[in-house]
């Protein structure tokens, strides 16, 4: 009898505790719980597009109006300007002939095509011719010949008159001053001089490599 007491009291002692412990957790305060804080979006004020494809982005863009293709600096400038480019135009006449076949109208269209993109350019056509034949003879036939290229620019491709101009040089310009087949091939050719103010020296506006600069 004297054990059962004992644990009844154990018992209820043991449950006051519990209680008590329990209330006591209710009561104290909470620990707090780390507010974690999403950074801000930050806004872009910068321009990052490049309207000209040259490789430097607008806010940084000095020159807007840079050639496609040409070697730019860190401000999107030309690094190395020039006044004229000149391109031989891939046309073959047949003899004492200036009739452009249309098998050649390739590059006088890319030529066009060019000029119409960039209207602040000129062109000279200039014809060329070996040394066979006489100097007169040669002088008119050159002449006929860049005339020929002028008239498709404007009649054909739709550039303006004050845009282009012709000259024939004759054999006074060789290439090659020897007196080969290979030398007269050379010789005889047609010769695109670009002028304009966004000219750059590596700038090329057909397939072919830019032939000289001056």
């Amino acid at each position: 009898m004297k054990l059962l007491s004992i644990f009844l009291m154990s018992f209820l002692l043991l449950g006051c505790e519990t209680i008590a412990t329990i209330k006591a957790n209710v009561a104290a305060p909470s620990t707090p719980t780390a507010t974690i804080m999403m950074p801000e979006q930050t806004l872009q004020k910068d321009d990052l597009s490049d309207d000209d494809a040259d490789g430097v982005i607008t806010y940084r863009e000095q020159c807007l109006n840079s050639v496609l293709g040409s070697q730019v600096n860190n401000s999107g400038c030309g690094t190395d300007s020039v006044n004229k480019v000149r391109q031989e135009l891939k046309i073959n006449f047949s003899n004492n002939s200036a009739v452009i076949l249309p098998q050649y109208f390739a590059d006088i269209k890319a030529l066009s095509n060019f000029m119409q993109r960039y209207p602040g350019l000129d062109v000279l056509i200039e014809g060329h011719a070996s040394r066979q034949g006489s100097r007169a003879l040669n002088m008119d036939l050159s002449q006929r010949r860049a005339q020929a290229v002028m008239d498709l620019l404007i009649n054909k491709f739709g550039i303006s008159t004050s845009r282009v101009s012709a000259i024939g040089y004759g054999f006074e310009r060789l290439l090659d001053e020897s007196d080969s087949q290979l030398a007269h091939q050379r010789n005889r050719r047609i010769v695109a001089e670009l002028s304009g103010d966004n000219l750059v020296k590596d700038m090329k506006w057909t397939i072919y490599s830019v032939d000289k600069i001056h």
